[in-house]
């Protein structure tokens, strides 16, 4: 059974820092492929105007979340959420039900990714299949889906702080090799 990492700590804990030194890690040892996404923050004069959906293979970036009122009718606080974004994203992504090759990576399993009915069935998918996946959730996060996942038997949970994202790394590290 291939490993299945879920990454959890309070906001600002270094969740998707850690996701980005891990791919870094795995691009260098080049014994995996990387698959999956980043969410990463879109800033304008150093104030965050929203989320991009940032595909791992490829870097292309696709707008997910912004600030104020876009016509759409999912909404999390002031964001406006692009679903058929993430939807069309996630709908052209090719996820084999197993392949030891590939590490899907998921930064991150939260609320407004999970506005998305295609996002939940993914992920579904992907933690019941034969997958290598690290995926990072919030810590507050409630949600059904969060509770499927952290019942699974093979699962690693690793609860992420300021202090511990070294060991937390070499860990997971230590997982895939």
């Amino acid at each position: 059974m291939n490993p299945k990492i879920l990454i959890t700590g309070a906001p600002r804990s270094g969740k998707s820092t850690l996701i980005k030194k891990l791919i870094d890690h795995f691009h260098q040892v080049g014994d995996f492929s990387i698959e999956g996404f980043l969410t990463p923050e879109v800033r304008l004069n150093n104030k965050r105007i929203g989320f991009d959906i940032e595909d791992i293979f490829t870097n292309r970036i696709i707008p997910f979340a912004r600030v104020d009122n876009h016509n759409s009718k999912a909404k999390l606080g002031k964001y406006s959420i692009f679903i058929k974004n993430l939807d069309n994203y996630l709908l052209s992504l090719n996820i084999p039900n197993e392949n030891s090759h590939y590490i899907y990576i998921i930064d991150e399993i939260g609320r407004m990714e999970l506005f998305s009915k295609v996002f939940e069935v993914i992920i579904n998918n992907l933690f019941s299949s034969d997958c290598n996946i690290i995926a990072t959730i919030g810590q507050r996060l409630k949600h059904p889906i969060k509770n499927f996942i952290t019942k699974l038997p093979n699962l690693q949970r690793f609860i992420l702080s300021r202090d511990n994202q070294q060991e937390v790394f070499n860990n997971i590290i230590s997982i895939f090799h």
